[in-house]
């Protein structure tokens, strides 16, 4: 009796642990942090909070940090994590932060592995009903944002070629997904560390220039994203430059004048 029931059990396991490996990585479930409100989760996940509490048989709206609620993965976009993803190349495709699609997942780590299932939210700025979707791509930006980028562009590369400039954008467009950059592009393009902006242009004006329109292709080419440069999230020119922490970094594409790294 004792060899069946064990029998028994093994097989119970086996079949929840089937059942349960499509969900690995709690991919359809989000932990509440301090400060969360099941409207702004249901913002989120562009559900409305009702949907959030009928799903998981809440009688109020009240949560606490560290309650683990199910987001209806037939409300949410769930992606299934195939063999040589990233995170990075997937929130790149949905036009989504890394960090937003970790805390939406409760992950600590960018580590993924082929089967989970991850959820993927809205973006904040998206669910604030701030960006609307532009040149049918799958990432989402404000007429200002495409200014931003072209200003930088023509005062960073109005020198180098079609391709050399739409690097230039590519970089803050790999900066935007990035965890270590603001999250916009106007925050990335304006961002200063100790003082001193990240760009040159910024530091001396060359930003107010007005952008020609191989600019502002570039930047919608960019946006789109076309990125000859390999993921890179910086740039310089080795002849005008004096950083010498950016020429320990590894190069991913030499485009014109500029060296791009990561």
């Amino acid at each position: 009796m004792r060899k069946y029931a064990l029998i028994s059990i093994i097989m119970v396991a086996m079949l929840l642990n089937a059942c349960l490996a499509p969900y690995a990585g709690a991919a359809v479930y989000y932990s509440v942090r301090p400060g969360d409100t099941l409207y702004g989760i249901g913002k989120k996940f562009g559900l409305g909070y009702p949907t959030i509490m009928k799903d998981n048989r809440l009688s109020s709206a009240l949560i606490v940090p560290g309650l683990k609620l199910r987001i209806p993965a037939g409300e949410a976009k769930v992606h299934t994590v195939r063999q040589a993803e990233t995170l990075f190349g997937i929130s790149r495709n949905y036009g989504v932060r890394i960090t937003d699609i970790k805390a939406a997942n409760g992950l600590n780590t960018a580590l993924i592995r082929p089967g989970m299932r991850l959820v993927i939210p809205v973006s904040s700025r998206q669910a604030a009903g701030q960006i609307k979707p532009v040149f049918g791509g799958k990432f989402s930006v404000t007429k200002e944002d495409i200014n931003h980028l072209a200003r930088l562009i023509y005062a960073e590369a109005r020198g180098e070629s079609l391709e050399g400039q739409i690097a230039v954008g590519a970089v803050i467009m790999n900066r935007l997904y990035s965890e270590s950059f603001p999250g916009t592009i106007r925050d990335i393009i304006y961002q200063r560390t100790n003082g001193v902006y990240q760009f040159t242009p910024v530091q001396d004006g060359q930003i107010r220039l007005r952008p020609n329109s191989t600019a502002y292709y570039a930047a919608e080419r960019a946006i789109k994203g076309d990125d000859p440069t390999g993921n890179a999230l910086f740039f310089y020119n080795p002849e005008t430059s004096s950083d010498e922490w950016i020429r320990t970094l590894p190069v991913t594409k030499v485009i014109g004048n500029h060296v791009f790294a990561k």
